[in-house]
């Protein structure tokens, strides 16, 4: 499922970094286009980003979802980190992967964070 995922990922990586650049972009318009007359000429400009913006943001959730239909959690957008609901000894966990990475290497307790993930016993060292 791997080669999948990255893709998945990597789309949506790259359309949360391009969306999060266009909502601040359009945030700095519309501070300096607010209730100034010389900037009306923008206001179609501005409608229609806000409408791109929302198609885009309509993409992403399709993105997310697709990974949810294969059971995988996305945890951070940014920095393209997954993980996969499983049982060790017993006990609720997750694998985590993060974009780059070449395999699995990583686990986290259900009860923590992804910051709190560990090496697998299995994965040595770097």
């Amino acid at each position: 499922m791997l080669p999948l995922l990255r893709l998945i990922v990597a789309d949506i990586s790259l359309s949360h970094r391009e969306l999060t650049d266009r909502k601040s972009h359009l945030r700095r318009m519309l501070r300096s286009h607010q209730g100034k007359a010389r900037f009306q000429v923008y206001d179609q400009e501005i409608v229609e980003m806000q409408k791109e913006l929302n198609a885009q943001a309509g993409h992403l959730d399709e993105y997310i979802s697709e990974l949810e239909r294969l059971g995988v959690i996305l945890r951070s957008a940014h920095e393209g980190i997954v993980d996969f609901p499983t049982m060790i000894d017993e006990r609720r966990a997750f694998y985590t992967w993060q974009m780059g990475q070449e395999d699995i290497n990583d686990f986290h307790w259900h009860d923590e964070s992804t910051a709190d993930r560990r090496r697998l016993a299995s994965t040595p060292e770097a």
